[in-house]
């Protein structure tokens, strides 16, 4: 199980302000995406595993250090790696990355395991055991780890 998977990205024009630099939020889904293939890269996908298993998995917060700015048309590198994981929460690691190696952005999510119907905080050991089972097996790493 890979503990850092890293996805490559062209940044889109749509992805970037009149200027042409790439807005802030963009950022956001990029880490989103890296998420979704870190999991798809240990074996978990999100909708089979989680979703109709009647699990949500929420965004409680969101930080993101800007460090240098990308244009339309760069090519990025986006990396995820798991932090925590707890029976109730997740936390995520991302490194945004140039062609050239240059860090562009740094950033954490932290997410909480919620019930589809109600969105109520669920315990995932207990709601979908085999779903925690696959999760507890996933490789953790430190901020230090970078």
């Amino acid at each position: 199980m890979p503990e850092r998977v890293t996805t490559a990205l062209e940044v889109r024009w749509g992805e970037c302000d009149p200027a042409g630099i790439v807005y802030h939020p963009s950022f956001i889904d990029w880490f989103s995406i890296a998420r979704m293939h870190f999991l798809s890269a240990n074996g978990i996908r999100y909708m089979t595993d989680f979703h109709d298993a009647g699990i949500t998995v929420v965004v409680t917060d969101v930080s993101c250090h800007y460090a240098r700015a990308l244009r339309a048309e760069d090519q990025i590198e986006v990396s995820a790696r798991l932090l925590e994981l707890s029976r109730t929460r997740l936390c995520f690691a991302y490194e945004v990355l140039t062609a050239d190696g240059e860090l562009s952005a740094a950033g954490q999510t932290k997410h909480a395991f919620v019930a589809n119907e109600s969105m109520r905080p669920v315990n995932l050991a207990r709601v979908a055991p085999h779903l925690w089972n696959r999760l507890a097996q996933l490789p953790t790493s430190t901020v230090a780890d970078a």
